[in-house]
């Protein structure tokens, strides 16, 4: 009987990939009401959810509640990430709370 090959790498590099997504600068939280992230810092998101961090460690879509990413700059943020409005490390949401 024939057995066709198979492998769980993907045909197309993750680079190559349109799919996936990087971003330089995001916090990750697990609830919905904390203050302590889960993460900061430079993510790529897979096409299959799961989240790559730094020194290439994955995080399950299923541990995380959401990502605040603050890559845009176009908010009063520079790219030490002080906000120029207040002129400390805070960080605000996007809706300038």
């Amino acid at each position: 009987m024939f057995t066709p090959p198979f492998s769980r790498d993907s045909l197309v590099a993750d680079d190559l990939n349109p799919l996936t997504q990087a971003y330089r600068d995001v916090v990750i939280y697990d609830e919905a009401t904390t203050d302590d992230p889960l993460y900061e810092g430079p993510i790529v998101v897979h096409p299959n959810g799961w989240i790559e961090l730094e020194g290439h460690r994955l995080l399950s879509p299923s541990a995380i509640h959401h990502i605040d990413i603050y890559d845009e700059l176009d908010d009063g943020g520079s790219e030490d990430g002080r906000d120029e409005r207040t002129g400390d490390g805070r960080r605000s949401d996007r809706f300038g709370h």
